[in-house]
């Protein structure tokens, strides 16, 4: 299938709200340890508790800290195996849920309290802004994806494609192919760019990485959410950065003032330039992409009150519902009546019913219709295997 630029509505919208909103999507702190760990589990209060996991090849300790539904809180790195880092050096990653509730920093300060250390800096932070796609932006999409323009100052893009069924709904009417990411920036590059389908990519992934409080954030800014995309700027060595008054940024003002650091690093950084050839490249067409000066006032963060589900259940919702619809199972009766049970508390919680809907493609009345029917896959159309028949990818 050749790579064209032809394009439906189920990749951009003809009505944009024409905002966007920005957000903090990784968030990674270099932490000194008081002294060396001693060798004892790791103790959390708040109901959260320490789970001791498999090392890495860097880090000797590696422990997820979780709440009391089971979500991961953050991820704790310390004890590294390679002498080029200081026995004390440890680092915190902050789980992706946290970042979006405006009790981000409670909870930091929280994790920070488990083992005695001290903050010394950022060691990676993603900034992203979240946008309705339009036609007029897929031009220039389009034009970065067939190389026929450029990033200033960066090097050659890498583009990926894949493909997706057409039309709004994921109708049928067979696949075209896209450009759904493109990555600019080295290995050792300050700054990592990248453009993607972040509608697509939630709604492929499975059912524990569905991140249903970012679509909750596009439904609160009234996005059409299959039409919203997303540009992301991954930061590392950020003591290395000043502002032009030649001021440290504190780690967490990387946080608390995102909207203006991502808006600043956009003007200056992500400036798209038609390849025409010039001699001198500043000559070439400057092309039109989003507008950050109209978003600088967009401050986003959920309440932690919205904060509810828990990513244990979701997925175990997912594999009992599975298994519910497998022929051998439906012979054993008490087995039967077993997972209905535990179906039906499990979908107490709405936001295991939301997942079952994205990933089965069901309605409430069919998910009422397994848990009473004796023979429910003769009655309910849907792959036991959970696949949407409208989000093939190949």
């Amino acid at each position: 299938m050749s790579k064209t630029s032809a394009c439906d509505m189920s990749v951009y919208t003809s009505v944009s709200t024409g905002r966007g909103v920005v957000s903090c999507d990784w968030f990674t702190l270099s932490c000194k340890l008081a002294h060396v760990w001693d060798g004892k589990p790791l103790q959390a209060g708040n109901g959260w508790q320490c789970l001791q996991m498999t090392s890495t090849a860097v880090w000797g300790q590696r422990w997820f800290v979780m709440d009391a539904d089971g979500n991961k809180v953050a991820t704790l790195l310390f004890s590294p195996r390679t002498p080029k880092i200081p026995p004390e050096t440890a680092n915190v990653q902050i789980a992706n849920r946290f970042l979006y509730y405006d009790d981000f920093r409670g909870t930091c300060d929280k994790v920070l309290d488990i083992l005695p250390m001290a903050i010394c800096g950022l060691n990676r932070v993603d900034l992203c802004c979240d946008f309705e796609m339009t036609r007029e932006l897929w031009h220039t999409y389009m034009l970065l994806a067939k190389k026929d323009a450029r990033l200033k100052g960066l090097g050659e893009s890498v583009v990926w494609w894949k493909h997706i069924p057409k039309g709004q709904k994921g109708d049928g009417q067979g696949l075209e192919e896209i450009p759904n990411q493109i990555n600019w920036g080295g290995k050792d590059s300050t700054f990592k760019w990248k453009v993607y389908y972040k509608w697509l990519e939630l709604e492929t992934a499975p059912p524990e990485e569905k991140k249903p409080w970012i679509q909750e954030m596009w439904r609160r800014m009234g996005f059409d959410a299959r039409s919203v995309w997303r540009v992301e700027v991954s930061i590392t060595g950020t003591n290395g950065l000043r502002t032009l008054d030649n001021e440290r940024i504190a780690p967490f003002q990387w946080f608390e003032d995102r909207v203006r650091l991502f808006s600043d690093i956009y003007a200056d950084k992500f400036v798209v330039r038609r390849k025409q050839g010039h001699k001198d490249r500043r000559n070439d067409e400057v092309l039109p992409f989003l507008e950050v000066n109209g978003w600088k006032s967009i401050k986003h963060a959920l309440p932690s009150s919205s904060r509810e589900g828990s990513d244990p259940e979701k997925r175990l919702t997912c594999k009992l519902w599975a298994e519910l619809l497998n022929g051998d199972v439906q012979c054993n009766r008490p087995l039967v009546d077993l997972l209905k049970n535990n179906m039906r508390e499990l979908l107490q919680r709405p936001s295991n019913v939301w997942v079952l809907q994205r990933m089965f493609n069901v309605t409430m009345a069919d998910i009422v219709n397994v848990l009473e029917n004796d023979m429910p896959s003769k009655t309910l159309n849907v792959s036991p295997s959970g696949a949407r028949p409208d989000l093939l990818v190949t």
